[in-house]
């Protein structure tokens, strides 16, 4: 997977964690807040096995747009579903609508 056209999935979600908190501290003075209940994601993902001891196994999120992407039969579909919620546990208010965020993948 030299020439990779994705990122890796810890990085994906690690710019979705980001994003919300950014939305969450932006809706700190709005009357009107939404709750994040649930968010859903479906990937397509390669799988590549690190030879470094530490890594082990890694999950690319595939770009579907470009050309000399991985194969189709190198990748494969994984499901997630998050709840939102801050350290302390409660739920996540925002006051932007992240639906554009979600579809974009």
């Amino acid at each position: 997977m030299g020439d990779r056209k994705g990122i890796e999935l810890a990085d994906l979600l690690a710019s979705l964690r980001s994003e919300i908190d950014r939305a969450r501290l932006d809706a700190d003075d709005q009357e009107v807040r939404f709750r994040i209940n649930s968010i859903d994601l479906e990937l397509q993902v390669a799988v590549e096995r690190s030879a470094e001891a530490q890594a082990g196994v890694r999950f690319w999120v595939v770009s579907l747009g470009g050309k000399g992407g991985v194969k189709t039969g190198e990748t494969h579909v994984v499901k997630l579903s998050l709840t939102a919620e801050t350290k302390t546990g409660d739920a996540v208010l925002t006051g932007d609508d992240v639906s554009d965020l979600l579809a974009a993948g």
